[in-house]
């Protein structure tokens, strides 16, 4: 239920002229010009423009007790969220010995007539190191190795035998490595004959994949710039883009253990027509070099020792930061707050950020910051029912300076960006040639309205930090972390559920994800869709340590099942084609979307809804009267719809009245044709 608008004074500055108006015959009867050229009419304007900001201010008083009722249960406005994601430092040279890119290094995308440039920072020191190769083995089934490091690292490298003499699909080889390559950029150098294996250089059944400590199985490994031909040509290179969660495993070949970070290069699965490897290729031998690293960065600036000014001893008080809004602060971050008595030899007093003064005693050096406004609070004295004043969190002594170390300041959703925006290095690092973000950085909000925050507080005290029911679990994720635009949880139900794969175990919990997405963007890929591992870490850590014991949480994403609408549309008249049809596009797409969006019937097309439900059907039916009431819409000639089968080459399946995604399903457009005829 949307928040009352409520008025103390609904009088208007036009209200007010008009009720000035009608008292003149009664107090001057003899002034008989009422036009607004007369200097008397003036006054009587500028008298009721000062009399409508004061209303303005009195209207507002609801809205500012909402916000204290909201304080009194332990609720406040939740601040903008920082867009995050991924990018690329690429090195200029060969280095023989590590490079640290320190944590802070600003980057930004390029500054346009009508965009300024966007500031992003790292959030974590990356260190690229030289990868040291140690092992090269091969295998027909990953169970059964054969070391071949002698042969392919060797002073006197021979041909190998990559594959057994009849590949099949499951064969691979594996490369292990001595050193901490984790978020590296590899440029994996293969040398191998030239010769004819059957199959098409250009599209090589390969697959790359790297050991992943974390779900502990093989995970794919992101490529570019792969020039081996499917290991039929002589001095190729792959880049390989390792993920952090790269991890160390023990592969016994015969009596021998070897412990290293593995990758692999694996036979896939051959596709529709895709021609096969008629015999092994053979390699001379590899190499391995570092060539950049990735690391994440957030849309905030850093901001180092600001003075906020003396204390003056009082309880309760209040500083105001420069810039706002604030990320939050940690304290292991040093976003601390020094208290200096600017005494030669003394050293500043560490002030340290809380939530609030609830447990606070007289002598923590605490503060509390709003991250909407920037300002800073000091313990203030509350009087108890006994008469006596409590001091909540220690006053900073007087005339002492007050200085913030370290805070960040930037969120919201300007910093959310396509891929490869990002390429401007604003803080100098050495031997680093360029950055680049290869996919697109989101997560970025604005910060909570008041209308929401009213309608998370019942919420919040239901679930009470802890998770229960399904809605906690909803509620809980939303909190853990940001850039989570809808959940939906599954819990145990009946046996004969209609799909097996739908079914919930008892005991578990299964929590369907989707990330925010860039309302601008029309059509969705699923990289944007995908949750980032320090997503996936932030959201199970915090509900590990609020679900039951014998509960067990799956985090996943709901199957996404792509849609193209291809729509004959006539118009009353050629002048009004082209507006139809971006109209009609834009209807489309707004409607078949997982965020911002979705058949909501009550909703205006010009405003976004929540997202298309999970689990609902979508019928052909439902384009008609949404496409139909676009003006200059003559008739609609026909529509139809196809689900999309295969997202990465297009490929869409025969014509539909109805797609059904089903109950763990969400729909989403792919690309729609409209036809004005």
């Amino acid at each position: 239920m949307p928040l009352p608008n409520i008025k103390l004074d609904e009088r208007t500055f036009q209200d007010l002229v008009d009720e000035a108006k009608l008292r003149i015959p009664r107090y001057t009867p003899e002034w008989t010009n009422h036009n607004v050229s007369d200097p008397g009419v003036t006054l009587i304007e500028l008298f009721a423009y000062m009399v409508d900001h004061l209303l303005y201010q009195i209207n507002r008083i609801p809205e500012k007790n909402y916000r204290a009722f909201l304080d009194m249960i332990g609720v406040k406005l939740s601040p903008p969220n920082a867009a995050k994601g991924e990018v690329a430092f690429r090195l200029s040279t060969y280095l023989p010995n590590p490079l640290l890119i320190p944590k802070g290094t600003e980057v930004a995308t390029v500054r346009t007539e009508e965009q300024n440039a966007r500031i992003y920072t790292t959030d974590q020191e990356l260190v690229i190191t030289p990868p040291v190769l140690k092992y090269v083995l091969t295998t027909p089934n990953s169970q059964t190795f054969t070391n071949v490091s002698l042969t392919t690292l060797g002073d006197d490298p021979k041909p190998l035998d990559v594959f057994p003499e009849n590949p099949q699909p499951g064969n691979a080889f594996y490369l292990g490595f001595d050193s901490d390559i984790a978020r590296n950029m590899l440029l994996i150098g293969i040398n191998s004959e030239k010769l004819g294996v059957g199959i098409n250089p250009k599209h090589a059944p390969l697959v790359w994949e790297y050991w992943d400590r974390l779900d502990n199985d093989w995970r794919e490994l992101e490529t570019d710039n792969d020039t081996t031909g499917g290991l039929t040509l002589p001095w190729g290179q792959v880049e390989l883009y390792v993920p952090q969660t790269i991890g160390q495993r023990e592969i016994t070949v015969l009596a021998d253990t070897m412990t290293a970070s593995w990758i692999r290069c694996r036979y896939n699965n051959l596709s529709a027509g895709q021609p096969a490897y008629l015999m092994s290729p053979k390699v001379l031998n590899f190499s391995a070099r570092s060539i950049g690293g990735t690391t994440v960065v957030s849309h905030s600036q850093i901001i180092k020792n600001e003075d906020l000014g003396r204390s003056n001893g009082e309880p309760g008080q209040k500083f105001v930061l420069q810039n706002t809004p604030v990320l939050s602060l940690s304290q292991a971050a040093g976003e601390i707050i020094l208290v200096d008595s600017l005494e030669e030899g003394k050293v500043p007093e560490v002030w340290t950020p809380v939530p609030d003064f609830a447990d606070s005693k007289p002598t923590d050096k605490h503060f509390v910051c709003d991250y909407i406004t920037g300002e800073i609070t000091f313990g203030p004295a509350l009087r108890n029912p006994s008469g006596v004043e409590e001091q909540w969190g220690a006053i900073p002594p007087y005339n002492h300076m007050i200085t913030i170390a370290s805070y960040r300041t930037g969120g919201g959703l300007d910093g959310n960006v396509g891929a490869n925006s990002i390429t401007v290095l604003k803080s100098s690092v050495p031997y680093v040639a360029s950055v680049n973000n290869r996919r697109p950085i989101t997560g970025g909000t604005t910060a909570e309205s008041l209308e929401h925050a009213l309608v998370r507080g019942p919420r919040t005290l239901r679930a009470r930090n802890r998770a229960v029911t399904a809605e906690d679990f909803e509620v809980l994720t939303r909190e853990a972390t940001s850039g989570v635009a809808r959940v939906k949880c599954l819990t145990p139900g009946p046996l004969d559920q209609p799909s097996p794969e739908d079914r919930v175990e008892p005991g578990t919990v299964v929590l369907m994800v989707i990330p925010e997405v860039d309302s601008e963007l029309r059509e969705i890929r699923p990289e944007h869709l995908s949750l980032s591992a320090g997503m996936k870490q932030d959201i199970l850590t915090y509900l590990d340590e609020r679900r039951l014991l014998t509960t067990q949480v799956e985090l996943t994403t709901p199957r996404y099942q792509w849609v193209t609408i291809q729509a004959r549309i006539k118009t009353s008249n050629a002048y009004v084609n082209e507006r139809v049809k971006r109209e009609a596009e834009r209807r489309i797409y707004r409607f078949i979307r997982p965020v911002n969006g979705g058949p909501d019937p009550t909703m205006r097309y010009d405003k976004p809804g929540e997202g298309w439900p999970f689990g609902r059907i979508l019928y052909v039916s439902e384009f008609y009267p949404l496409l139909q009431t676009i003006e200059g819409v003559e008739f609609i000639e026909k529509i139809e719809m196809f689900p999309v089968n295969d997202i990465n080459r297009g490929q869409a399946g025969a014509p539909n009245f109805i797609i059904d995604p089903g109950q763990r399903g969400v729909l989403v457009s792919y690309r729609h044709q409209i036809v004005i005829i």
